[in-house]
Parts: C-alpha cells; structure tokens; sequence
C-alpha cells in the first residue's frame, strides 16, 4: 500500500511538473477597439513560440471585465484550438514579473546607496580630521618656511579632492533617490490596479510543428463607452452652421488602450437581441359590495382585518390564499431610442487609460443649411433671440447629446440637442442680441377702461409692443403674446384686437413674423375685455 501510495505522489508530481512546462504565458496588447455607447469590442495581439504537439496558452495580464461568450481566439500557425476559457487571476502584484523587476531595481539603488555611504563617512572623517590638525609643530618648536609651505599645499589639496569625492558621491546618492522614489510610486501604481483580479484567457491547443505563432484575440469587454456632444459654430447669418460632433469615451476595464485603432458604433450590445413577447393579458372581478370581515387568531386571540376577496378565489381554513399580482412590470419593455447604427472609425491611432477620465474625440463635422431668425416673448423676456433653424439634419445620424453653441466666434451658451424629434427642421437657440429692442406696454387709455352693467363688471385691456432694428442687416422676427382663456361660464373673455396676428384660439397664442429693414421699428397693438361677477375678483387678470 505505502509502495502505491508513494507511486502516486511521484505520477502527480510528473502530471503538475509536465503542465509548468506545457503552459506558455503570454501578454497581448490591446491594438484596435470599437467602442459602443455601452461596452466594446477589443482586438489584441500576441506572439509566442509553440512547441510540437498538445500544450496550452495563457494570455494574461486582461481586463477583468471581459464578457467570456465573447472570447474568439485565431493564430497564423497550423494548429488546432481545442478549448478557449476565460478567468480571474487573483495572484498578487508582487507574483508578476514586471512588480519583481521593479522591485529588485529599487534593492540594487538601495545596495549602491549603502556602499556609497561608507565612502562618504570616509571623507567626511578626513575632511574633519585635517580641519582639527591646523597646528604644525609645538609650542616652542618653530617650522621652516619650506617645510610650511610643503605641508600647506599638502592640507589644500587633500581637502579639494576629499570634498570633490563627497560632493560627487552625494550626487550620485540624490539621483539614486530619485530613482528609487519613482520606481516606488510605480510599485504603489502597480499594487493598488492590481488589487483587483486580472482577466486571463486560456487555450487547449494541438500544434503540428515547433515554432513562432502570431495570435489574435477578440472579445467584448463592459465598464466603458461612449456618449455623443456637438460643438454648433455659426460664423454670421449669411453662412451655414457647422456642426462638431464629439464623443466623450470613458473606460474603466482594468487594462489600458495604448495607441490603439478605435472606432465609434452607435450601437449598444448591452440592449440585447431578444424580440419582445406579448403576454396574455388576464382580467379579474373585485366585488366592491363586500365588506370587510373578521377572522380570529386562535394562537393570539388577536383580530386581524383582511382585504375583500376577489372573484375566483378559494377560501382555506377561514382565510384568504393570495395570488401574485400581474402588474405592468410585466409587459414593460426597455425601448431603444439611438435610431440605425453608425460607425466612426478614427484614423489616428488613440491612447484611452483605464482611469475613468473623459477623453473627447472629434469623430465628425456637418455644415447643414440654415434659416436665421429672431424669437422675442416681451410678456415672459424683453430680449431677443437669435435661431438658426438646421434643416436637414436628419440626415447626418446623429444622437441626442449636450451641445455648446458659438456665434460669430463668440461662446454664447450650452444647450440640448435633441435629435429625436420627428421633424427635419431643428431650432438652435444663438444667444440675446442686445441691437433688437422689443418693449412691451400697456396702453393708459385703456389701462383702467371699466364698465358696470348690472351684476356684471368688464374689464379692458390693450397693449402695445414696439420692436426695433438696430442692426446693419435686415432681420426677420417672430413675436408671440397671448389672450387669456377661461373655462369658468361665469367669465367672458372677449377679443378686441390682434394686431394680424396668427391666432390659436384653443391656446390663446398670438404669433407674429415681420421683416424689419435696419434702423426699422414697428408698433403691434393687440387686447381683450374680461366680462365677471362685478362681487367677484378675477385672478390672473
């Protein structure tokens, strides 16, 4: 029994030192990524040097984000890929090569240090002992001037070439230090990314000669994406808008991208693929006549009130048998609003570090025709303001993002632009342009205008809004004001005039477009009458 036993141990051992040997580890880099709204698709490449026959590749040192359906491994060499699996490396940093070459760099500077050291101190003692041996000869021993002369040159030079040795030793010891607190900051770097596990990829493999293999991998990794944001430039009112189109990437997946080849894909994988189902769509009856009713805990002898019970339910033991409730989380679906996807591929190669940082990328600029025109509300706001009106933009796939507005070269403001409106016209707000003067006042001939009949009271208003142009340039403007509704039958609103406005009676909006040549001004009059309870106030009036 001891003799197989001891056999045993001996055939485990060759089995775990046959693996050591057949397992190759490998590190790839990460060298082209397509990066979705949500997750991305990573290339990366890698060499190694297969032996004859059945053995297996690690590919180490990878994200710990990789989603493992995803994985596909190709090679260059005639072999047979017999399993891929993906998992996490758990080792500590210190178990990594890169951490020990580290490491053992920071013990060799620290070794030159400590040798340095004592040829310092060595120095320093001479220095110190020549400095307290000034004196030559005794008290009443003189010296000749040869002999001083002699012994002076020798004290001089021995203290320029003991202070020269220190002064180089220390440099020497200021530029170790230096040496060793940047490969400790990078040991710290490189122990605090790794106290998170490591992504590894493992290949089963048949190869049918020795030799180098160039491999391939590809795989879908989260904690990373990208989100659209659009720089809209107007140079004046005669010229067409440009439009920016940025993407902000950030990335988190544990493994940096260095100099890679990315792309951009409006799509988002995280979604899923997996068509909508229509469940049955059940309905129940409740009586509402019944009453609530009483059951006794017998254990207790407490009361405890329960709710009416619905139509088709079974009574037990004197109490209720509660069903599930089918609510609407049922049949609720995630809709997806990015519209048909795009790619942008950037043809500069891109460093994104796995940080958690944004990194804009400019993938693409539109020059879109635009209609320019002035919106002023003097009742809500007395300034007006510029829009371009983008047409056409529908065409340029573009997603729903934060948007910073420049006019004639000048930051006017930030604002949303929302691409997900059905129309193929969308307004850009430009900014207040301070050479267009809108006021707004109320007519005095008619500001108190009152009339009492009987148990009635009316009330008049008319109003006035005087717009001007100040401007080089013709402009045209769109005004808006309004009439007030009611939906009380106790209050009348009577429309007395509308200045040739458009108006919409359900909403009560009065709109006005006019042309102003410059240094034009215009004067729109519009009002209404309120009839009411003469006991009664209007609120709002």
């Amino acid at each position: 029994m001891k003799a197989i036993f001891i056999s045993m141990l001996l055939t485990c051992s060759l089995l775990a030192e046959f693996n050591a040997q057949s397992e190759t580890r490998i590190l790839t880099k990460p060298e082209e990524a397509l990066v979705y709204l949500n997750g991305a698709q990573i290339t990366s490449r890698g060499k190694a040097t297969l032996k004859d026959g059945r053995q297996t590749i690690v590919f180490e040192m990878l994200s710990n984000n990789i989603d493992q359906n995803s994985v596909q491994v190709k090679a260059d060499a005639a072999v047979t890929i017999l399993s891929v699996n993906y998992g996490l490396n758990y080792l500590k940093p210190q178990d990594f090569k890169e951490f020990k070459q580290l490491e053992d760099s920071v013990k060799y500077y620290a070794d030159q240090n400590a040798r340095m050291a004592i040829n310092r101190r060595g120095y320093e003692e001479e220095i110190a002992m020549l400095s307290a041996n000034r004196s030559i000869g005794g008290a009443n021993n003189g010296v000749s001037a040869a002999e001083l002369a002699k012994l002076t040159e020798f004290v001089r030079n021995r203290m320029q070439e003991s202070s020269l040795k220190k002064y180089e030793i220390e440099q020497k010891e200021k530029r170790n230090n230096e040496r060793i607190a940047a490969l400790t900051q990078q040991m710290n770097e490189m122990r605090n990314n790794e106290m998170k596990p490591t992504g590894e990829i493992t290949v089963q493999l048949n190869a049918s000669a020795a030799g180098p293999a160039n491999f391939e991998l590809s795989y879908y990794v989260t904690n990373c994406g990208w989100s659209p944001s659009y720089d809209i430039r107007v140079k004046d009112v005669n010229s067409k808008a440009v439009i920016a189109a940025k993407a902000n990437i950030v990335q988190n997946t544990g493994q940096d991208w260095k100099n890679i080849k990315l792309a951009l894909c409006t799509g988002n994988p995280a979604m899923g693929n997996t068509q909508p189902l229509l469940n049955p769509w059940w309905l129940s009856l409740t009586d509402p006549t019944q009453t609530l009713y009483k059951t006794k805990q017998a254990t207790r002898g407490s009361e405890m009130l329960c709710a009416p019970q619905a139509a088709g339910a079974v009574m037990m033991d004197d109490a209720p048998q509660m069903k599930e409730a089918i609510t609407t989380a049922w049949f609720t679906q995630v809709a997806e609003n990015t519209g048909t996807n795009s790619t942008f591929d950037i043809s500069i190669p891109y460093t994104i570090l796995s940080n958690g940082k944004e990194n804009f990328v400019e993938i693409q600029q539109y020059s879109i025709a635009a209609n320019y025109t002035y919106l002023s509300i003097p009742k809500v706001d007395k300034d007006a303001f510029l829009l371009a009106r983008l047409q056409g933009w529908d065409k340029s796939e573009l997603l729903p993002g934060e948007a910073n507005v420049y006019f004639e070269n000048n930051y006017v403001g930030q604002t949303y632009f929302d691409t997900r409106i059905v129309d193929d016209t969308l307004s850009v707000g430009l900014g207040r342009d301070n050479n267009i003067v809108v006021k707004r006042k109320q007519i005095n001939e008619f500001k108190e205008k009152t009339s009492i009949s009987g148990n009635t009271k009316k009330v008049s208003r008319m109003y006035e809004i005087e717009v001007r142009n100040t401007r080089k340039s013709a402009i045209e403007i769109e005004l808006e004001d309004q009439i007030p509704l009611t939906n009380n039958e106790q209050l009348e609103v009577e429309v007395l005039e509308t200045g040739n406005a458009e108006y919409n009676k359900e909403t009560g909006k009065l709109s006005w477009k006019i042309k102003l040549n410059p240094g034009e001004s215009k004067s729109l009059r519009f009002g209404y009458a309120v009839k009411h309870p003469k006991k009664m106030i209007v609120n709002g009036l």
